[in-house]
């Protein structure tokens, strides 16, 4: 599953499996990541109507270097750089810019809550399905608040908290039948009114955050559980959770699943999609 911070913005995520998951399923990533494609075209849609000409553009949690290229492809004179957590993604990305350009973007893995970028040298930082994967959203928005220039645009999408709600209750309620005790260690994502709440204590006063949902369906949830580990995106939350290995749970939370959510043919599942803009604020 998917992951990130709930109302409470700092989780325990497993950095090690985050990089091992996304490094394992970069060469396919881009045959399944669907939903990751369209929003960056959205990104990159919404960069377009602010009417700016960044002469240096950050891109954080690149993956396989979508919204970089596009970016670089738009302002050709601007410098682009772009980082991943995932060294196996910035591979690919390096790959595809090699055919494209001489030079730029410029593509490195670090990790967004400690870039390795000076004090004020981006006039665009951007990102998008990242900041899920993150331990501590307040220090990667002061990341980037730190690396913006005064003035310079914070831009970016993440996973809100009705994000596969299908998925997490069913699995609660095997988890529970079981007679497991305590809580089961799923991943949780942001909800809208924490994150502009974060982002305004964290350097951007004068954010936006707007909310919208998608559904996706699925022949089964076997289908579904294997289209988020083709694009590495499984549980990594702290400690390594048993729960979706463990056969009894998985099998009554599909029939769970199945049963509470199924429709037709098929079992939905939603996706909260959060976009974020923020403003640097003037010294």
């Amino acid at each position: 599953m998917t992951g990130g911070a709930a109302g409470n913005e700092a989780v325990m995520i497993n950095k090690t499996k985050v990089k091992k998951s996304f490094t394992a399923r970069a060469r396919s990533y881009d045959r399944s990541a669907h939903l990751q494609q369209r929003v960056a075209g959205e990104v990159v849609d919404q960069v377009r109507t602010l009417g700016i000409s960044p002469a240096h553009v950050l891109d954080i949690g690149t993956g396989t270097g979508y919204i970089a290229l596009e970016l670089q492809k738009l302002f050709a004179p601007a410098t682009v750089h772009a980082c991943d957590i995932a060294l196996g993604m910035v591979v690919v990305a390096r790959a595809k810019a090699a055919g494209l350009f001489s030079g730029c973007p410029v593509f490195i893995s670090a990790d967004a809550e400690l870039l390795p970028y000076r004090r004020e040298q981006f006039d665009l930082v951007i990102s998008s399905l990242t900041y899920q994967w993150l331990e501590d959203l307040r220090g990667a928005f002061r990341e980037a608040n730190r690396v913006l220039r005064p003035g310079g645009i914070f831009l970016f999408t993440t996973l809100g908290s009705k994000t596969l709600f299908e998925l997490r209750d069913a699995y609660t309620r095997s988890f529970r039948a079981s007679g497991s005790s305590g809580t089961p260690s799923l991943h949780s994502f942001i909800e809208e009114a924490a994150l502009k709440n974060i982002l305004s204590e964290e350097g951007f006063p004068d954010s936006t955050v707007r909310s919208r949902c998608e559904r996706q369906f699925h022949s089964g949830v076997r289908d579904l559980l294997l289209s988020l580990r083709a694009i590495g995106a499984q549980n990594a939350s702290l400690p390594d959770p048993v729960g979706l290995g463990r056969p009894k749970v998985l099998i009554r939370m599909m029939d769970l699943y199945e049963d509470h959510y199924g429709e037709g043919p098929g079992i939905p599942a939603t996706y909260e999609l959060l976009y974020a803009l923020g403003k640097k604020g003037v010294r």
